[in-house]
């Protein structure tokens, strides 16, 4: 089930000076973009972040699928000419024949923020259609691409917890010798909701049981 929340922006990040901004995207090889000439991924992340005033660590990761129960999502950006058509969701990666759209073609980087429910604790990874074609469909995880390609810089934003930020190339990079890797023809930030471990409910189940102990003292005194 999708529920679509009208959240601003400022409520997923935390708000402060617009500082210095670091993205680092070291070992990562960038094209130049065909869309938007002399936008580079880090340029483009870097305006983002300043627009909303928040000084945030994007770090380069190899992570592919994300463990939790849902997740909230977020267009940041889009600079392509399949933008009116491109869309985003998640699937099983356990199952990967299930799938779950989050954002349509008509959705762009003014949209609100759209939470998922997973139903249950679930692997997951995320995926696009570029130009809404399900047949040239490209995944997170890079083995289940038509080329086996990277098709998606993943960030992990230091200061957010379970937060990332998806830069997609929406070209098939076949073998790597096809599309620009501008990586920014949709840059979506995802927020992963996850649960605490058993250990720690147990710990959060003592600390109830105690302030209910701790209330009826004082109660009765």
């Amino acid at each position: 089930m999708i529920k679509k929340v009208a959240l601003a922006l400022t409520s997923l990040l935390f708000v402060g000076a617009a500082n210095a901004y670091v993205v680092d995207t070291s070992g990562h090889t960038q094209g130049t973009s065909w869309d938007a000439p002399g936008s580079s991924l880090d340029n483009v992340l870097t305006a983002i972040e300043d627009q909303a005033g928040v000084d945030l660590t994007l770090t380069l990761i190899d992570q592919e699928t994300w463990a939790g129960v849902g997740a909230t999502n977020i267009i940041l950006e889009e600079l392509a000419g399949y933008r009116n058509n491109t869309t985003f969701g998640w699937y099983d990666a356990s199952a990967s024949s299930s799938y779950e759209q989050i954002f349509a073609g008509v959705d762009n980087k003014n949209s609100d923020a759209v939470a998922v429910d997973f139903g249950g604790m679930k692997d997951v990874g995320f995926y696009i259609d570029p130009n809404g074609q399900s047949g040239d469909r490209m995944y997170t995880q890079s083995g289940l691409n038509s080329h086996g390609d990277i098709q998606v810089a993943i960030f992990k934003v230091e200061e957010l917890v379970d937060t990332y930020i998806l830069g997609w190339e929406d070209l098939d990079l076949n073998g790597g010798i096809g599309g620009d890797r501008d990586y920014q023809d949709m840059i979506v930030r995802v927020q992963i909701v996850s649960v605490p471990e058993p250990g720690t409910l147990a710990l959060l189940g003592l600390g109830l049981l105690g302030l209910v102990a701790n209330r009826r003292m004082l109660k009765n005194s």
